[in-house]
């Protein structure tokens, strides 16, 4: 379902332009910067959370108990096909 939103003139001026240099819809090229943009705050959240991990000295030694206890699971006896 296709939806309306006002964009300032500065973002249309870009959008354009985009348009012009590589062939792309306006509409494709609005996709692709909310799917880059999307990944890039997932990506900065989760770094985020990781440094905050990181700093409680407690919660961080569990996880890594943790990993080195998951480390052995890895060779489950199956072989290599």
């Amino acid at each position: 379902m296709a939806q309306t939103a006002r964009i300032s003139k500065r973002s249309d001026t870009i959008i354009h332009e985009m348009a012009s240099l590589t062939g792309q819809s306006k509409s494709e090229l609005i996709e692709l910067a909310l799917e880059v943009y999307f990944r890039q705050e997932r990506m900065r959240l989760f770094n985020e959370g990781y440094k905050r991990l990181r700093s409680n000295k407690k919660i961080w030694k569990e996880e890594l108990e943790e990993r080195t206890e998951l480390e052995g699971t890895i060779n489950d006896g199956l072989e290599e096909e």
